[in-house]
């Protein structure tokens, strides 16, 4: 009796044939499956990451989930066309018993054909990484783009850190005689003017002028007439931030139709903390805002000298922080140089600064590493 029931135990097992025809049968589907399954996903997660995700502010990995729920749905609809091919294919399901699909060494082969055909086609289903960038996509406005021209692309500014940059900011308008800036309270932050033309005014006086690079012909000869301060309103609490310890002094009202991008100073100066490219750009405005300044000052003569002095120092300083380190000889040459055409300490500061040095660095001789 023994023998009869090993006899038949052998009988009933799967033969090579089947268990080979059943693992074809059962991988080659999932090969589809995977590749299916990845392919929409990265397609449909990669588009999403590059429209919405921008727009709404979506991270990569909500854009990766999302494709993914695509990906999902269009499987179920690819079930019944994946199978069909299959069976196009001439992949046939092996003629086996209950008993002999339910043995052990049956149930292996069909989960290691699935891992298998899961696996290969997962891998195949990535090809469209060979040909995306891994970059996200930057949308800028007309506005956004023409400013980061003129104002942070010569300055070697990333896209992406001007994106990150624009993001915290608030595009504002203000048409003729609009009040931009009230006087008499603590100004925490910081505009910069795109188009147009305002002035600020102490006691019912003009003091001077912030222009964009769009000025009509009617303002620009108004703005002529007074001193100008370029296009960056509350800069100075970059630079010297105990300004804030007092009221704004001034009132600043739009000559004409104003475009500015405002920006909180906190945020600014995180933004400018974490990124050199940002710090370097904002204090080459203003230092073009101080060298602007001179140009419109009544002595012409005198301030175009001194503009030019200004202009020599800077190339020199360019030169002496070049490697990070300031040498004794060199401090001594900045020295003489400051003495000789009447830096003050505020032109050194802000020319240290367009260059990303602190006075503290600079009495160091040494320029920290960020972190």
């Amino acid at each position: 009796g023994g023998r009869v029931r090993r006899f038949g135990r052998e009988r009933d097992k799967p033969t090579s044939t089947q268990l080979w025809q059943l693992f074809l049968f059962t991988s080659i589907p999932f090969v589809g499956f995977g590749f299916a399954d990845n392919f929409i996903m990265i397609l449909a997660g990669d588009a999403i990451d590059n429209t919405i995700g921008i727009k709404m502010g979506i991270s990569t990995l909500a854009a990766a989930g999302l494709g993914n729920l695509i990906s999902d749905v269009c499987g179920i609809s690819l079930g019944e066309f994946v199978e069909s091919w299959s069976y196009r294919l001439g992949l046939k399901n092996p003629a086996l018993s209950p008993e002999q699909l339910n043995q052990r060494r049956t149930r292996w082969i069909k989960s290691l054909a699935a891992i298998i055909g899961i696996s290969i086609g997962c891998i195949l289903g990535m090809i469209p990484l060979l040909f995306l960038d891994d970059h996200k996509m930057v949308f800028f406005s007309d506005e956004e783009s023409a400013l980061y021209e003129e104002l942070f692309l010569k300055n070697n500014v990333p896209p992406m850190a001007f994106f990150s940059l624009i993001r915290n900011a608030t595009w504002r308008t203000a048409e003729p005689g609009d009040v931009i800036v009230s006087p008499g309270v603590r100004f925490q932050k910081v505009y910069i003017i795109r188009s147009g033309t305002a002035i600020a005014y102490r006691d019912g006086k003009a003091l001077f002028s912030y222009s964009g690079k769009k000025m009509s012909t009617e303002s620009e000869e108004k703005a002529s007439r007074i001193h100008k301060r370029g296009c960056v309103i509350g800069g100075t609490a970059l630079v010297d931030p105990s300004v804030l310890d007092s009221p704004y002094k001034n009132e600043v009202k739009a000559l004409d139709n104003v475009t500015y991008l405002e920006f909180t100073l906190t945020d600014l100066a995180k933004s400018m903390h974490e990124d050199k490219h940002i710090r370097a750009a904002m204090f080459s405005i203003l230092y073009k805002d101080l060298i602007q300044g001179l140009r419109s000052n009544k002595n012409r003569g005198k301030q175009r000298k001194k503009e030019r002095k200004l202009d020599d120092y800077l190339n020199v300083m360019e030169a002496v922080l070049a490697d990070g380190l300031v040498h004794p000889m060199e401090r001594s040459i900045i020295m003489r140089m400051r003495a000789k055409h009447q830096i003050t300490d505020s032109e050194h500061s802000q020319c240290l600064q367009s260059f990303g040095w602190s006075d503290e660095e600079w009495l160091q001789g040494i320029k920290e590493m960020p972190k």
